[in-house]
């Protein structure tokens, strides 16, 4: 498997994708690349099954059911995509709306 997902390209022409840690217990750890936000994204992390946030050395279980869990390492590393490019374009669209730059939303 490689060690990054494919790149998405954002409604703002940012880019993301996702750095794939594996652990030697078959968990991985999700790192959010986003081009928006060079001093790093969101992390997910994966055991077997359930998808969770992580804050710091907190875990909270994603409680979105398109998210919340995944049966291989390859689909939860496209399903932590997908909730960061959400996250993302959530973040464009308040930036537009409140005529911001987008790093603002990320603590610029």
């Amino acid at each position: 498997m490689k060690p990054y997902t494919d790149r998405v390209t954002l409604s703002d022409g940012a880019t993301i994708r996702v750095r794939i840690e594996r652990g030697i217990t078959g968990d991985a750890v999700f790192h959010e690349l986003n081009s928006n936000n060079w001093r790093g994204g969101g992390r997910i992390y994966w055991s077997g099954e359930g998808l969770y946030l992580m804050f710091g050395n907190e875990l909270l279980r994603m409680q979105n059911s398109r998210f919340e869990s995944a049966g291989t390492v390859a689909e939860a590393a496209e399903k932590a995509l997908a909730f960061f490019v959400e996250c993302a374009e959530n973040c464009i669209r308040h930036a537009r709306e409140e005529g911001i730059p987008v790093s603002q939303c990320y603590g610029d």
